[in-house]
Order: C-alpha cells, then sequence, then structure tokens
C-alpha cells in the first residue's frame, strides 16, 4: 500500500472518529451501578501501601475523566489445571535446591512431565481454581475498587475459551452488582491470528453468550458493539452467520509480539504486551493513541523473547531501561527509588515506568498485564534456556498483581489504583456539613441532618467451601456483622458515628467486635498500626462503653479513653470523646478511618481482605 493511500485511508477514519472528538461518545461505555441503597465511591477513599506511598487524592489528579478506559488481563484457566495437578511452588522449591534452576533432571522436580504448571508463589486466597466464588467475588471488589472498566479473558490458547470459570464469573458479578459493587466489564482475547482456532472461539462464545444477550450488561462496548480482541479475517463474511459475527463485535486484532512499530487508526490492532517505550496503538494524525500496553514485567531482554529464569538482562520487576528512578512522599520525607533499592522488586520500577510513558502519551485506552496469571509451564527446553520457565517464575520475574502471600504483599495493587487515578482522575471528594450534637440514647431522627454518609458493598464476604487444586480445600464462614453505610458527625466535645448493618447487631461479647480505625496524623510520624494511630473497641466491650485506644507502635496500644455506645437492632451509635482522640476542644476535625468486624488475625492487615467485614476494603479508608 502506498503511503499517500495509507494517508488517505487515515484520513477518513479519523473523520469517521469527529463525533467522540467533538463530545459525542462513540468509542467505549462504563458501567455504572448505584447500589440500592446508596452509591459506593471508591475513588473517594484513601489509603497508604505497606511502603508509604498514598494513593493520589482530587487535589493532585483533579476529577475523573469519563473517556479514559482501563483494562485488565485475566486468567480464567485454573480449574483446568487444578483438577489434574497438585499446587507446586516454583519459589519455594528453589529456596531449598537452589541448584535445580537450570537443571531440569533435578530431583528437587520429582520428574514431573514436561509444560507441567508451576506457582510463582502462593496468592493470597490461596491455589484457587477460579471456579471458587469466594475468590471470584473478592476480584470483583477489588478490581472495581481500583477503577478499572473491563478485564479481558486469556483465551489465546487453541480453542479454549474456559467456559465454566467466565460462567462462574458472571453468575458472581451480577450478584454483586445487586450488592453495590460496580464490578468491571468483560471482553475476550482470542488466538493471534485468523487461525481455525479464532473462528471456532468466535463461533462459540456468540453462540453460547452474545447471540442470546446474556449478560449483556457486563458486556465493554467500544465504538458502539461489544469489543472481542480477535482477527476478524477468520470469518468468512460471505457466510451468512458468520457474516453476522462480524457485524455483531468491534474487532480489535491483538498484536502477540512486544516490539512492534507504533500502529495507525486503520490497522485496528490492539497490544497486550509492549516493551518500553511501548507501542502506540491506533494513532491518528491529529496525534491521538487509542490503545497502549503497560505490563509489570516482560519475559524478554536486549529486544527478544526469553524464559524469565533466563539470567542476564530479563525484564523483571525492579528492571528499567536507562537511568530510570521515581519519588514519592512518605509521610514528610521524599523517598526516591531506582533498580539499585534495597528490595527494588517490591517497588514496581518496570511497571511505574510504563505507566509513566502511556500517561504522558494519553491513549484512550490503556491495557494492563495482568491480574492472576500466577502460573508457568516447566519446560526441558524454550528459547535456548534449559529448565525453562518462559512466562512466570519467581517474586521478581513475574507480572501479576493481584495481592500475594509472599513478599509482595499487595504493594502493585496500590500501585494499580495509584496510576489508574493519575491516568483518569477522580470523583468530587464529599463535602463535609457542619458538626451536630448527638443523644445516642434519643431519636434515630437526629442523623437525618448529617449528610456525611459514607456506603460500602454487602455480602463482601462470602462463605467459602470449594476445592482449590488437587488435595486442598478452602473454608471459612466468617461475615458476621455485613456493614451497610456510617455517619459521622462532631462538636466541641465529641466524635459520633452511626453504624448500620443488613442485619440485626451480634453480641458485645463477640470477639473483635465492631471497631473503628482511625488514622489523624497524615506525617505519619506518630506511633500507628499500619497508619492508624487510634482503634475503638479493640478491647473487650461492655454493654454501653468501649475503649479507646492509642497505637504505641505495631499492634500494641495504650488506653487514652472510653466511648459510650448504644445498638438498637442494626444501628449502633457512638459518642467518642475528642480527647480520647487527639482531637482538642474547637479544632478543625480531620481523620480517616474504617470499620473492622470479626478480624481473625489481629495485627496482620491482610487479614482484612479475607476476613470478616471492613469498611472500605483493604487498606482503603473513608476521609472525614
Amino acid at each position: 500500500m502506498s503511503m499517500i493511500l495509507k494517508y488517505i485511508i487515515s484520513i477518513l477514519t479519523t473523520i469517521a472518529m469527529l463525533p467522540s472528538m467533538i463530545g459525542v461518545s462513540l468509542v467505549g461505555t462504563k458501567n455504572v451501578n448505584e447500589n440500592y441503597y446508596g452509591e459506593v465511591r471508591p475513588d473517594t477513599w484513601v489509603a497508604v501501601d505497606g511502603l508509604g506511598r498514598s494513593l493520589p487524592t482530587y487535589e493532585e489528579v483533579g476529577e475523573r475523566d469519563e473517556e479514559k478506559f482501563v483494562g485488565l488481563f485475566y486468567w480464567t484457566w485454573h480449574y483446568n489445571f487444578a483438577q489434574n495437578f497438585e499446587a507446586l511452588n516454583a519459589t519455594e522449591i528453589l529456596q531449598k535446591f537452589p541448584e535445580a534452576v537450570r537443571d531440569y533432571n533435578h530431583p528437587a522436580w520429582n520428574n514431573e512431565p514436561n509444560g507441567r504448571p508451576y506457582f510463582w508463589n502462593e496468592p493470597l486466597f490461596g491455589y484457587y481454581s477460579g471456579l471458587d466464588e469466594y475468590v471470584v467475588r473478592k476480584h470483583a471488589e477489588l478490581i472495581a475498587d481500583a477503577g478499572v472498566d473491563v478485564i479481558i479473558f486469556d483465551c489465546t490458547n487453541e480453542t479454549s475459551t474456559w467456559e465454566p470459570a467466565y460462567e462462574t464469573l458472571f453468575r458472581v458479578f451480577d450478584e454483586a452488582i445487586k450488592d453495590g459493587v460496580n464490578v468491571p466489564q468483560v471482553a475476550f482475547m482470542l488466538p493471534f491470528s485468523a487461525s481455525e482456532d479464532t473462528k471456532t472461539s468466535l463461533r462459540q462464545l456468540y453462540e453460547d453468550v452474545y447471540s442470546k444477550g446474556r449478560y449483556e450488561h457486563l458486556w465493554f462496548m467500544w465504538d458502539g458493539k461489544p469489543l472481542i480482541m480477535a482477527h476478524k479475517d477468520a470469518l468468512n463474511k460471505y457466510d451468512d452467520y458468520e457474516k453476522e459475527i462480524l457485524d455483531f463485535f468491534t474487532f480489535r486484532h491483538n498484536s502477540p509480539t512486544y516490539f512492534s512499530e507504533n500502529m495507525p487508526i486503520y490497522e485496528k490492532i490492539w497490544g497486550w504486551c509492549s516493551d518500553y517505550p511501548q507501542t502506540k496503538f491506533g494513532t491518528s494524525l491529529f496525534g491521538g493513541t487509542e490503545q497502549m500496553c503497560v505490563s509489570v514485567a516482560q519475559n524478554a531482554a536486549d529486544g527478544q523473547l526469553v524464559a524469565m529464569n533466563s539470567g542476564g538482562n530479563v525484564q523483571g520487576r525492579s528492571f528499567t531501561h536507562g537511568d530510570y528512578s521515581y519519588s514519592f512522599m512518605k509521610g514528610d520525607e521524599m523517598i526516591t527509588v531506582d533498580s539499585s533499592t534495597e528490595n527494588a522488586m517490591l517497588y514496581g520500577l518496570n511497571f511505574q515506568q510504563q505507566w509513566d510513558y502511556a500517561i504522558e502519551c494519553d491513549p484512550d485506552f490503556i491495557f494492563v498485564t495482568g491480574w492472576n496469571e500466577w502460573i508457568a509451564g516447566r519446560w526441558q527446553e524454550w528459547e535456548g534456556v534449559e529448565n525453562a520457565f518462559p512466562d512466570q517464575f519467581s517474586d521478581e520475574y513475574s507480572r501479576d498483581i493481584e495481592p500475594a502471600n509472599g513478599i509482595l504483599k499487595d504493594h502493585y495493587y496500590y500501585q494499580l489504583c495509584a496510576n489508574i487515578r493519575r491516568f483518569k482522575g477522580v470523583s468530587k471528594p464529599m463535602k463535609t456539613g457542619g458538626g451536630q450534637t448527638i443523644n445516642i440514647h434519643g431519636a434515630d431522627s437526629q442523623w437525618n441532618w448529617v449528610d456525611n454518609e459514607y456506603f460500602h458493598y454487602t455480602g463482601s464476604t462470602k462463605k467459602r467451601d470449594a476445592d482449590g487444586w488437587v488435595g486442598l480445600h478452602y473454608e471459612s464462614d466468617t461475615m458476621r456483622n455485613d456493614f451497610r453505610s456510617v455517619k459521622v458527625t462532631y462538636d466541641n466535645k465529641n466524635v459520633y458515628f452511626r453504624i448500620e448493618t443488613v442485619d440485626d447487631i451480634s453480641p458485645y461479647t463477640d470477639n473483635a467486635w465492631m471497631r473503628i480505625l482511625l488514622d489523624t496524623d497524615f506525617t505519619g510520624n506518630s506511633a500507628n498500626w499500619e497508619g492508624f494511630e487510634y482503634i475503638i473497641n479493640r478491647s473487650s466491650a461492655d454493654a454501653s462503653t468501649v475503649t479507646v485506644e492509642r497505637s504505641k507502635g505495631g499492634w500494641s496500644f495504650e488506653k487514652t479513653g472510653e466511648a459510650q455506645y448504644k445498638v438498637n437492632g442494626n444501628v449502633m451509635q457512638l459518642s467518642v470523646p475528642r480527647s480520647a482522640l487527639g482531637l482538642s476542644k474547637g479544632s478543625e476535625i480531620h481523620f480517616n478511618f474504617k470499620l473492622s468486624d470479626n478480624m481473625q488475625a489481629d495485627g496482620d492487615i491482610m487479614d482484612f481482605y479475607e476476613n470478616g467485614d471492613v469498611a472500605p476494603g483493604g487498606r482503603f479508608m473513608f476521609v472525614f
């Protein structure tokens, strides 16, 4: 094709896109759900991660841009392996037998077959199968809270669309919407060519899901149609049924390579992983870019594909191109990290360098790799490496964001949240009204004049009773008091809380009952536990009084006062002396807070992801 013809095509394509450029959106649509009771607003929450990095606020990133979208690569295949294999952890094996790293026949590998999958480490929720509804619901909330618009399923291998897993996910996400979760929508990525496998997968998905309109509210739309990342040339436009499929979707051909040149808009190609500086997919004459990729790490080195355990310049989590560093405020101190920083892999330098470039380029859509792949086959030889792990290998040489039980914990999750906020902005924060005195033994109608109401999802922690990989079974049933909303107000003497749950609140004699944690010192210089200086009701309550305590450093506390409370059915009201929280009379009230009930492991903040109920989830906090 001549350059002149290419420019003509590009101009015509741009003209076709003009409605979206002048304010009529024909590109993407967002899933906007409101809780039947009240709207949950995760992008107004704050958090400080375990490394001391704070999430950007409205003042830093501005108002949310509804024309920016983030997709997250998501794996549904685990059930297929879980029913046939025990979970083996490459990191644990090599900690015991480091000499086995390049020895395919070493006894540490127990003569397992070629291609047998290994975990690079253990997920926070254990070695789950993908059919575990407890885990899928946790994913729905975590990914929604991050601000992801769409999860894109990896169906790139042969004709596998992993139907049992996507059916489980559809069902769980549909229920989560009813509980107030603004779940990400869904799309599929099929094989990387116009092959018979692509045709088979397209026909199967269209027949099973799309032609029947099943879970239509979960479909992610692009240019007015459901998005699918697949090569449409696999279909025959002269076949009536396949023509119907061609007309139904917005196709974006998925590029397999990390190293392609920038792609003009008329090529209709998107990537999933790209080497820095990442490819711009869908460029126009006006300088815009439709899609770019951001990945945690890449199984690449020196411009070519390599196994993750091949050594040398493999682009792991701490790898950077050139002399790259980034900085963040930790309390009132500026911290700068680069590849030479101790435990550099915790800080996501590779990930951050890619985010910085993508945000600078300002595409319409950023594709992030990835959430929960977790496994890679171990091969006798791959790309010249013996005993090769092509895609995942260790804490450093892996590319998952989902929180882990190992050293990486939830660091990458909050890095994802922070950068999505930088890319898309956030909602305007709640306006805090004036204070009001509350008689906690008086009528509930006193609270009608208090506007500061914070909502959270109901049904967050489901009962768990599911098989994991072979030989593993997971059970838990820790949801007790299911938080629905909380109001806060104050006067010169007290701070007042009104907490509402779904059902009647359980007896005060219960363990780890109805706690409130408060962050009152935003510098982080005061003694604290995971950023919280105060906790209400950590120790045993009586029928009308709970203890207020201040951290002495970590999960060690000293009493600063007592608070009065009253429970009436599913409503708990508290009156907390300002003096017990270090808030002097007449001073400005400003704190972050969260609710917790039925914590199972005191002092371990990762417990907030798994047990009881917390509002908001994980490390997130409401802002008052």
